[in-house]
């Protein structure tokens, strides 16, 4: 079976490591794709995913590691399709994407987001084909729900190590995977830890007890031959004789461990939402229009009722963000009514918190939205891996891992009972995506989303969808 493997294999690399500007981009990067095989390749932004595949595609040098190509292999490479000026359907797109794979007689296909810009008959029609074609394919993508129907395996580029790591399965696999590869490094650690602690506390009784037969000893001042004298001799030497193999272990257990170091990635984030309930009605829409440049949004007329969970639908430009506006009150509706259940708590993540980030102190924001103690604040946010010097931070200066920390832990400490999300996959990072759709998935109050993330929609289990589509016109 093993010489199977190894005669199918058409592409392998070694110890890629690549630098520029002296910036180290990929570190130790090693992997095989064999014939036929759908390979995911992921990482978070800026852990060289492109880089990589330039390198394969030999567009790109690499500066140490060996790459190693079957007899007469050919490689076609799909760079990100950059639309400008040109007006295509998702599914007039997909066709342009899969002409050159069609045609091609290539063996090897390396695709660059090949989903970008795709309507639902844009992705089946790629899924499908990608899918049943006996071609290898490496791909990068976003699309969390497009790489479970497709691949079979996945490489990561950790982006602090800048090393590659390698799952079977399609991506739920390597997340699962991943999670629990983290949990139990901290739980390794912090074994090893207690362990220390332990042996080190044994060695400091011991050296307690030895202390006191020694005062003991000094203060009874016995002759040499008293039969008390010879009683603290012997407590002496056993306790001398004890202490000495406590701390032979200590240091052979210190030595064993001089490895002990904490894991590099967080643990992953719990995302928990306590609510109380509010009303049974929470929102009813009734007649409501609106005009955005040359559309028209309404008349809508919508009746969310609590533990609903909501997918609002629509192309682009037909009003999706401004009915979560109206909704929550930022906007106004040019007529119609708008009516809120009583004791509806609103937790709201809008896309303008991302392009319009605040340059307020971390603290000072998060206790003027929560309402919270400074002291409850600080526990919260240190559940979210948001530290005591993070605080102290302008939220402009966050990281998007930070920020992504930081509006979810604003969500779980309003403990709203309904929550609107707008496009969060667009702007959270992936850590945060992936806990934040947990949470939800548990959630019992009532859900309002808009978003082209299949994997989240599914993840978190919509149940209801409103298409704006047929509740939007030209004027």
């Amino acid at each position: 079976m093993h010489n199977k493997n190894q005669q199918s294999v058409i592409f392998s690399c070694s110890h890629i490591s690549k630098k520029f500007d002296l910036i180290e981009i990929l570190k130790d990067i090693s992997f095989t794709i064999s014939k036929n095989e759908k390979v995911g390749l992921v990482g978070q932004n800026g852990s060289g995913k492109s880089t990589l595949l330039k390198i394969i595609a030999k567009l790109l040098e690499k500066d140490n590691g060996v790459i190693s190509y079957s007899k007469q292999l050919k490689i076609e490479y799909l760079p990100q399709i950059h639309l400008e000026g040109e007006k295509l359907s998702g599914g007039e797109i997909a066709k342009k994407i899969l002409l050159p794979i069609m045609s091609s007689d290539a063996d090897l296909f390396i695709l660059d987001e090949p989903t970008n810009n795709l309507d639902l008959d844009g992705l089946n029609m790629l899924e499908n084909f990608i899918g049943k074609s006996n071609k290898a394919f490496l791909i990068v993508s976003h699309d969390r729900a497009f790489l479970d129907r497709i691949v079979t395996k996945i490489v990561e580029i950790d982006i602090i190590t800048k090393s590659s790591y390698i799952y079977d399965g399609n991506y739920s696999n390597y997340t699962e995977e991943r999670k629990a590869k983290i949990e139990r490094q901290w739980k390794e650690y912090g074994d090893k830890i207690e362990k220390t602690e332990k042996i080190t506390e044994n060695v400091e009784l011991k050296s307690d007890w030895l202390k006191n037969i020694e005062s003991k000893k000094k203060g009874k001042k016995l002759k040499e031959n008293d039969s008390q004298n010879a009683h603290w001799k012997s407590a002496d030497g056993k306790a001398a004789r004890r202490l000495k193999v406590m701390k032979n272990r200590l240091e052979r257990f210190e030595e064993n461990s001089s490895e002990i170091v904490k894991p590099r990635h967080g643990l992953p984030l719990k995302v928990i939402f306590d609510n109380e309930n509010g009303s049974v009605k929470v929102f009813n829409i009734k007649e409501v229009e609106k005009k955005i440049g040359k559309r028209k949004i309404g008349p809508i007329n919508l009746s969310v009722r609590y533990g609903d969970r909501l997918h609002i639908i629509g192309n682009n430009g037909t009003g999706k963000t401004t009915l979560l506006k109206m909704i929550t009150g930022e906007t106004e509706a040019d007529s119609g009514i708008i009516e809120k259940g009583e004791n509806v708590i609103v937790g709201y993540i809008s896309q303008e918190r991302w392009l319009n980030r605040s340059d307020k102190i971390v603290i000072d924001e998060f206790l003027e939205i929560t309402k919270m103690t400074e002291t409850e604040a600080r526990k919260l946010l240190n559940r979210f891996r948001i530290t005591t010097e993070d605080i102290k931070k302008h939220i402009s200066l966050l990281s998007p891992g930070e920020y992504s920390r930081l509006i979810i832990a604003e969500l779980v400490a309003i403990k709203p009972n309904c929550i609107i999300l707008d496009e969060p996959s667009n702007h959270l990072d992936l850590e945060a995506i992936e806990e934040l759709e947990t949470g939800l998935k548990e959630y019992k109050g009532t859900l309002i989303v808009v978003s082209h993330d299949r994997y989240f929609v599914e993840k978190i289990g919509l149940n209801k969808t409103f298409d704006l589509n047929i509740n939007s016109s030209k004027i």
